[in-house]
C-alpha cells in the first residue's frame, strides 16, 4: 500500500492490513476477515482510499468470491459520503459506528473505524467501552448475506 509522508517519516506502523481466511464450521462458510489501518489524518483522503482499495484487492486475492470483513481504523472522519458512495460502487458495504469511536480532542471527535463487508450483512457495529486505545473498540455482528458465495 502507497505510504504517507508521516509513515515514511515516523514509521508508526508496520502493518497497515491483516487478514486471514477462515472456514466456519457449523456451517462450512468461507470468509476473510482483516483489519486495517489507514495513514494517520496528516495524509489526503486520497491516499486513504486508495489504501482502502488496495487492501480489498489484497483481500480479494486470499480468496475470490468469498465473503469478506474488513474492519479498524480508517481515520476518515470528514467527507465519509464520498466514501461511501466509492464504496459501494466497488461492491462493499461500509458500516459505521453506533457512537463515535474517537473522542480524544474536540476537533477530532467522529467515526475513525469502520468495516468493509462484501457478501455479508451487518446486523450492527457497536461502540464498546474505552480500553488502552484513544480510540474507542468496535464490535461487528454480522450474518451471512443472501448473495453471499456457499449461502444457505
Amino acid at each position: 500500500m502507497k505510504k504517507s509522508v508521516h509513515d515514511r517519516i515516523l514509521a508508526p506502523a508496520h502493518e497497515r492490513l491483516i487478514g486471514t481466511r477462515v472456514v466456519d464450521n457449523e456451517t462450512d462458510h468461507e470468509l476473510v476477515i482483516a483489519s486495517f489501518h489507514a495513514a494517520p489524518l496528516t495524509a489526503s483522503n486520497s491516499l486513504r482510499r486508495n489504501q482502502i482499495h488496495a487492501a480489498h484487492k489484497q483481500l480479494l486475492s486470499m480468496g475470490p468470491g468469498l465473503m469478506t470483513l474488513m474492519v479498524g481504523d480508517f481515520n476518515y472522519p470528514f467527507f465519509t459520503k464520498y466514501l461511501l458512495k466509492e464504496m459501494k460502487d466497488a461492491g462493499y458495504e461500509l458500516s459505521l459506528s453506533d457512537q463515535q469511536t474517537y473522542t480524544r480532542y474536540k476537533v477530532f471527535r467522529g467515526h475513525f473505524d469502520f468495516a468493509t463487508s462484501l457478501g455479508l450483512k451487518i446486523e450492527s457495529v457497536e461502540t464498546l467501552p474505552r480500553g488502552a486505545s484513544d480510540h474507542l473498540p468496535i464490535l461487528v455482528t454480522a450474518e451471512y448475506g443472501q448473495d453471499a458465495p456457499n449461502a444457505d
